[in-house]
């Protein structure tokens, strides 16, 4: 419908005037074209939206059999000279762009009863705005899918000296292609600004005269200041806002009151306004700084806005993505360090590049590379190596006559040597046949080790956050194994399998990591105890994390890192 007070263009869903601030009261209208043909090239076929200019059809393009979209003007406002050279201005600027984002103007021309037309490509979907009442929350990685592709169409846009000057969900069209989800359609550039423009028609605004949507607004085109590209990135800025958290910056009950909201407060932070939301500090970064109240402080153009927004998610999937888990090793892993008694040895006695204590069969593996080369000291030796030559006679097949004997030797010798060690080793952890003295061998799986340097009395009582993992009760392959159930049980939604399974992952493995994942999910199921809990364990073992600016600002204070020892 449009403006009973100004009679200006008034979209469908606007609560308010756009160019006087009037509130709207909507009256249904006659499908008076349905079925008609116009200009003896397009049959209407139906009546799919309306707007303050006029309202807009399906329709079939006879000559190719193709489904067009009509706009079609009013026959009230035809005798408005300025209504008139608006519709003319929204056909222009959009036939000057030739980007796969935006629509696309096929034909301008006069119906039979005079009423002007615009032919425009037909989108099979659904606006932005239907899209958000309906499925809002919207993962990041979508909303910069969409957005992308809104900002693509205006860089174009902005080239092409045309100024959107009306950005809002309801005139951005989404539609999902086969190959392409989400693929965007910018539209209706009916207050379009041509900033190159020389025609002598009269001016579509009046000065200091407010044009555009109040709720999206820029603070410039508030003031009605002359306006650049700069605008429209503004109410894109709004439109990510509401897109990330469901609600624009700032609500009022007028026009006026959107206004001077735009012209004078600070939008509060997006994480503020929707804790529940998962914003990324990065993109809150983005979303602020492109609402900033004066053009300069934004992103510079479109393309350089776009090029922000895919930096934003290229740095969340980076930090989302799994960390790397160790690989089995080709050999037997090698047995735990012996405790020296330092606070510190549990934690790292499992940790990749382990001490030099290993087991008879990795040894026996690993033979064939250790005796490959000859000792360092060989060459000092010719008149060993000729004496043995000549006492052991070279067999063909064997492989090197006495020097074959001096490896097979000390092969054994090695082989002997290390099964030795492993059996003192084992002896010495069963307590040296001592009675009373527990094995850790004996005990199940995360059960405390009485003696053990990382076991304390009570651990069993203690939440698993604070419990030390005894270093023989560690399994990198089994904690991988519950780690990666835990990560696709996150993918499907189920937080408390992921929960349950990230916690048997620790359990075998106590990876800072673990700790950061189960204090995000605790802290998205608002157990805000847990999740400092496990937050606390994460940044005592990881002090320089990058996850501590974000961690400290939820749990409300500085989280103390670890003393140096």
């Amino acid at each position: 419908m449009h403006c009973p007070s100004c009679g200006a263009d008034a979209q469908e869903s606007s609560r308010f005037c756009p160019a006087c601030g009037a509130t709207l009261v909507r009256t249904p209208d006659a499908d008076d074209y349905v079925g008609l043909t116009i200009a003896q090239k397009y049959r209407v076929e139906a009546l799919i939206g309306e707007g303050g200019m006029g309202r807009v059809f399906r329709a079939r393009q006879i000559s190719l059999d193709k489904v067009v979209v009509l706009k079609v003007l009013r026959h009230t406002l035809l005798s408005d000279e300025r209504t008139v050279a608006r519709f003319q201005r929204e056909a222009k600027a959009a036939s000057r762009l030739n980007h796969r984002n935006s629509i696309s103007v096929l034909d301008f021309g006069q119906a039979e009863d005079g009423a002007l037309f615009i032919a425009m490509e037909y989108v099979a979907g659904q606006d932005l705005h239907q899209i958000l009442s309906r499925e809002w929350p919207l993962g990041e990685g979508r909303v910069v899918r969409i957005v992308s592709q809104v900002l693509g169409a205006l860089s174009d846009a902005h080239g092409a000296g045309v100024i959107h000057r009306d950005l809002k969900p309801e005139n951005i069209m989404v539609e999902q292609r086969r190959n392409e989800p989400d693929f965007v359609k910018v539209l209706d550039f009916g207050i379009a600004k041509i900033t190159d423009s020389t025609d002598d028609g009269p001016a579509l605004t009046r000065a200091g005269f407010v044009c555009g949507t109040p709720e999206y607004m820029s603070p410039e085109q508030a003031r009605g200041a002359t306006l650049d590209h700069r605008s429209d990135l503004y109410a894109v800025g709004v439109i990510l806002y509401q897109l990330m958290t469901g609600l624009l910056p700032f609500e009022s009950d007028s026009a006026v009151g959107f206004a001077t909201k735009h012209l004078t407060e600070e939008p509060p932070p997006p994480t503020r306004r929707r804790p529940d939301a998962r914003i990324s500090p990065a993109m809150e970064r983005l979303i602020l700084r492109t609402l900033s109240k004066s053009p300069d402080d934004r992103p510079a153009n479109a393309e350089a806005f776009r090029a922000e927004l895919m930096a934003v998610e290229k740095e969340r999937r980076r930090s989302e993505a799994p960390p790397r888990r160790p690989q089995p090793s080709a050999v037997l892993a090698p047995l735990p360090r012996k405790s020296t008694g330092r606070n510190d040895d549990s934690r790292d006695a499992t940790a990749p590049g382990w001490g030099s204590e290993v087991t008879v069969e990795a040894t026996v593996r690993a033979l064939p590379d250790v005796l490959s080369p000859l000792p360092s000291n060989a060459d000092a030796m010719p008149a060993t190596r000729e004496k043995t030559d000549s006492i052991i006679p070279t067999q063909p097949g064997v492989g090197g006559g006495g020097l074959g004997f001096f490896f097979k030797s000390l092969t054994v010798l090695l082989v002997v040597g290390a099964g030795l060690f492993f059996a003192y080793y084992f002896y010495y952890l069963n307590g040296g046949g001592k009675p009373g003295v527990v094995s850790p061998f004996s005990l199940p799986r995360n059960a405390p080790v009485p003696g053990n340097v990382g076991s304390t009395a009570g651990d069993s009582e203690q939440p698993l956050y604070e419990q030390q993992i005894p270093a023989a009760n560690r399994n990198l392959e089994e904690s991988s194994r519950h780690a990666q159930a835990g990560d696709q049980a996150l993918e499907r939604g189920d937080l408390g399998l992921a929960k349950s399974k990230y916690k048997d992952a620790f359990q075998s493995n106590p990876d800072p990591e673990l700790a950061l994942k189960l204090g995000e999910l605790y802290w998205q199921q608002d157990q805000l105890d847990e999740a400092r809990g496990w937050w606390s364990r994460h940044l005592r073992e990881v002090s320089n994390s990058k996850a501590r600016p974000l961690i400290e600002q939820r749990l409300g204070g500085t989280v103390a890192r670890p003393s140096s020892p």
